[in-house]
């Protein structure tokens, strides 16, 4: 996983402290997707709402 990815996590887990991947996912790893220059991720949080953050990709 590249560090970008790490990066979301952790501000995700700051944020929001447990965080789990999506139900269709088993891994937060596979909880990433990108459109055009635009890396998303989704997760779940313990109140079992799915959250979003994005950064652009240079």
């Amino acid at each position: 996983m590249n560090e970008l990815k790490h990066t979301m996590i952790s501000k995700a887990v700051e944020q929001y402290s447990a965080i789990y991947p999506l139900i269709t996912k088993g891994d937060l790893r596979e909880c990433f997707t990108t459109e055009g220059n635009t890396l998303f991720f989704w997760f779940n949080t313990a109140d079992e709402s799915t959250h979003v953050l994005t950064t652009r990709i240079s």
